[in-house]
Formats: C-alpha cells, structure tokens, sequence
C-alpha cells in the first residue's frame, strides 16, 4: 500500500524541522517562532495553521516560518500529520513539536536529539513530571494525565510520566509511523501506543512546563472529560487490532532512506 510519503537519499536529508500547530494564536506566535530561530543549530519552523479566525498564518509568515493553512479547523491531530507529511517529503532527519502557547521552551530540543542522536531512541518525550518545578497545569489535566499513565502501565506496559506531552522529537522512523497512523484530536496518547506496536524505542526527558504567553487553552474541563474517555477506548481498541502490514515497512524504508 503506498503511504504517499517520498523516498529521500542519505544525501539530500535536512537536520530538523520543528511543527508549531496552532490555532488563533496570532499573540503568541511570533515569539515561539523567535525562541525556536534562535536554537544553534537553527532547525527550520513549520507552522499548521489550524482554521485560525486570526493572523496567526500571516504572522507566521512574517517571522520566517513555512506556513500550512488547513481548510478548516481540523484538529490537532490532523495538523501535526500534514506537518509529519510534509517533514518527511522534504527529508528532514528529525521532526518536533512544540506547543504554539510558549508553555513549551524552545532550548529544550537541543537535549531531546541526544538519545535520537546517539541510536539510543527513536522517539523522545518532554516530560514535566520527571523533576519538579515550572507551571503547574490544572487538576482536571493532572487528573487525566495519571489517568493515562496508570492505563498505559495495565493494558501496554510503558512507563510513560507524561503522555499527554505535546513536546517531543521523532526520527523519520518514528515519524513514519506516526504519519501513517494519528488520531485527527488528541493523538499523544495514542502515539505512543503506534509507537510501542511498530517497535520503535521511547525516552523521556525532563522538560519545564512555562504558561502561556497569552490566552487561555482551547481544552476546559468537559473537553478534558470527553477525551479522557475517547482516548481510553482507542487506547483498548487499537492495543487489540494488529498493526498495518505498511506501518512497520515505512517505518524501516524510513531508516533506509537515510542510511
């Protein structure tokens, strides 16, 4: 089954790309965009610009940033994979997320590469829960993040301290699988069940949580409710439905491609 996604040789691959999706974040755009510009090495940005109701894509643009305009607001899911999709045609080595909100800080990429760097990792998560400090989210969001680390633990035995992060870094292995398969809203759970099934090896790194620069998030408590309980049925479903024949080999022509 074709995937859609390009085959690169070893001698056109980029270094990094890092995936901004947002939505109607025209106040804090600008800065995450600064923050990440000024990494040494400098990756390159992508902003997903998620059906925004304001200048959040122009802004965007401005600062220097690639920019993909989503038809409508699509869901966070789906605008991390047209970013994935877009990473992987152009040949990126690694791809990673941050939040649009400045809660993630941008330097913390330098460390995440490491294990990725080494062969160590495929897929490595920011967690803000290995060491303390920096801004404590809300008790319905720690609610569900112990939530998932419990189920996680019972149904697929990974020991996850933060799978609801939206800070990570993937090879292209890891961004293979994630390409071919992401939940359209709220995929950090899920991921990491793909991941665990097409064997790629996770880490986590500590990471400090900031708060926004501006705004408040889109996800109240009755969101948080909903995908509490979206997630953990996807989480049961998909850890009894066996992978796709294609998902493990894209993942290793990924790792072939660059070698």
């Amino acid at each position: 089954m074709s995937t859609g996604v390009k085959a690169v040789s070893s001698s056109t691959t980029k270094t990094m790309l890092v995936l901004l999706p947002a939505l109607n974040e025209a106040y804090n755009i600008s800065e995450v965009i600064q923050e990440v510009q000024a990494l040494n090495p400098r990756p390159d940005v992508l902003v997903i610009d998620d059906g925004s109701s304001d200048e959040t894509g122009a802004i965007a643009a401005r600062m220097g940033a690639r920019v993909i305009t989503m038809p409508f607001n699509c869901g966070i899911g789906a605008s991390v994979q047209a970013g994935l999709r877009f990473g992987l045609e152009r040949g990126y080595a690694l791809i990673a997320r941050l939040d649009s909100d400045g809660q993630h800080d941008p330097s913390a990429l330098n460390a995440l590469r490491v294990p990725i760097d080494a062969g160590e990792a495929d897929f490595v998560l920011g967690s803000r829960y290995l060491e303390k400090g920096g801004f404590a989210s809300t008790f319905a969001r720690r609610l569900g993040r112990r939530w998932f680390t419990l189920l996680l633990r019972l149904v697929c035995r990974l020991r996850i301290t933060d799978p609801t992060s939206g800070c990570w870094m993937a090879n292209r292995t890891a961004a293979a699988v994630l390409h071919r398969e992401h939940s359209f809203d709220y995929p950090e759970v899920d991921s990491l069940v793909y991941l665990q099934r097409n064997r790629c090896a996770i880490q986590e790194l500590p990471v400090t949580m900031r708060s926004r620069f501006s705004g408040r998030s889109s996800i109240d408590g009755s969101k948080i409710l909903y995908y509490m309980l979206k997630v953990t049925i996807a989480l049961l479903i998909g850890r009894v439905r066996s992978p796709m024949p294609s998902d493990r080999s894209m993942a290793e022509k990924s790792k072939s491609d660059v070698n």
